[in-house]
């Protein structure tokens, strides 16, 4: 999808190099590092990200979100109309002809009160053609065609975008879905420890205070499960809205959240500035504003318009096109600015900072771009040491959440501690497929960080 955006960039750069620049070294050729700090994977960025995941349904939402999200279509309009915008600037080149046919109608009425009519009828064609001398209407188009292309890209980081979003909110309803799974567990483990605790305070084993503790968790546990249920329904309406679906939460989103050990490579740090859309559109616009600048310069120096006129005139309409009473006439003139209260002089001043604001943006992006990587790589290393310990975490508190059941049911413990070893069994099964998402959103945040693509091709 993106293949030929590093060719486009390549081709703005010639196109360019050939007039002086007001761009800076330092955005032509950034300081880049060899390696990344972080990881020492440098084999090629998938091309296909989205395979990786090996799910059918997260493929087909992904494609049905490109093809029909609203964001996108906006994005897609917004090309076409600087596509029209590049055949509007570049009208200038060009020689500006004009027909014209008129008739008049005349009654004259003389002094011994009889009246004169008469009718004429004149064809006309006018041409008006200003020669690019310093070729300030061609940087006009030029720069037209370079937003054209930074709108490209633009879109085409857009639907990396969408597909990234769609991604991450299909796993943000499969953990909702989980989570929901988990609170409909915690309430039947509160209810049946509140039915042990009821059972022993009637048989006068166990104190009131042990009921009451037992019949707030029940309390407790349902009002989490609603808050869950909500927070379910609303992860599916998300999801929708990027499919431009009516948000009615009723979207089945089938399987569990998926484990994936295997590593990302990363590439190198200086094929980002040719995989990442946003970059390449920052670097057009750029140049874009460059060759505004230019043609604000060649504003100021004097202009060569030729002009020619023709027609024919004649009494009667039939007799228009016979040739007769035809006139011409052809002109140049040279046309210097003197004085227009320091307009020109302030539009290519105003251009210039518009080049230096433009730069700074595209040197901003590229440096973020650095650290998005950097950090969602050293971040994955992060989430896989917890989500390691939480797996021994929740298999640990799971024991453990027997055997207090067991010590309090024999009398050995208070109910408080059977209290504790609830929370932290429920809890780190929670952490566990929370951890779970955040790895896979780091890992799409990740591709997307280092500008991979995407195909909707299973």
């Amino acid at each position: 999808m993106s293949k030929h955006a590093p060719a486009c960039i390549l081709l703005a750069i010639a196109i360019t190099g050939c007039t002086h620049s007001a761009i800076t070294p330092q955005a032509t050729d950034p300081l880049v590092p060899e390696s990344w700090a972080r990881t020492q994977q440098a084999e090629t960025v998938s091309l296909n990200w989205l395979q990786s995941f090996e799910n059918e349904q997260l493929t087909a939402l992904v494609t049905e979100a490109v093809s029909s999200n609203y964001s996108l279509e906006l994005e897609r309009a917004r090309l076409a109309e600087a596509e029209q915008n590049v055949t509007i600037v570049g009208a200038d080149r060009y020689p500006q002809l004009d027909v014209s046919i008129d008739a008049t109608r005349r009654s004259i009425q003389i002094q011994d009160g009889t009246r004169v009519d008469n009718s004429s009828f004149n064809a006309g064609l006018d041409a008006r053609w200003e020669v690019d001398l310093w070729g300030r209407l061609s940087k006009a188009q030029q720069a037209a065609q370079l937003s054209m292309e930074a709108q490209r890209a633009r879109l085409l980081d857009a639907e990396r975008s969408l597909a990234a979003s769609t991604a991450g909110a299909m796993f943000n309803v499969m953990q909702a879905q989980q989570l929901l799974e988990v609170a409909e567990r915690r309430l039947q483990n509160v209810q049946q420890s509140e039915e042990i605790v009821s059972g022993g305070y009637r048989q006068g084993l166990n104190d009131a205070l042990d009921l009451y503790l037992a019949r707030n968790q029940v309390e407790r546990q349902q009002a989490n499960l609603a808050q869950q249920e909500q927070v379910t329904l609303e992860a599916v309406a998300s999801l929708q809205l990027a499919l431009a679906r009516y948000p009615d939460g009723k979207l089945p989103v089938n399987g569990q959240l998926p484990v994936i050990r295997d590593p990302v490579p990363a590439g190198l740090p200086s094929d980002l500035l040719l995989r990442r859309a946003d970059i390449q559109e920052a670097w057009l616009n750029l140049l874009s504003a460059d060759a505004n600048l230019a043609a604000a310069h060649k504003a100021r120096f004097l202009r060569l318009t030729l002009v020619g006129a023709g027609g024919v005139s004649s009494l009667q309409l039939g007799d228009l096109l016979d040739g007769d009473g035809a006139t011409w006439s052809i002109f140049g003139g040279l046309t210097q600015p003197l004085f227009q209260g320091g307009r020109l002089k302030a539009q290519e001043l105003a251009a210039a900072e518009r080049v230096r604001a433009t730069e700074q943006q595209y040197l901003d992006l590229v440096y973020g771009a650095f650290a998005d990587v950097e950090n969602s790589i050293s971040r994955d290393a992060s989430l896989n040491e917890r989500y390691e310990s939480f797996l021994d975490a929740e298999s640990n508190s799971a024991a453990a959440l027997t055997l207090a059941l067991e010590q309090y049911q024999r009398g050995l413990i208070s109910y408080t501690t059977v209290l504790e070893s609830q929370r932290q069994a429920f809890d780190a099964e929670a952490t566990v497929v929370e951890l779970r998402n955040q790895l896979l959103q780091n890992r799409i945040n990740l591709y997307l960080a280092l500008g991979g693509e995407f195909s909707t091709e299973f």
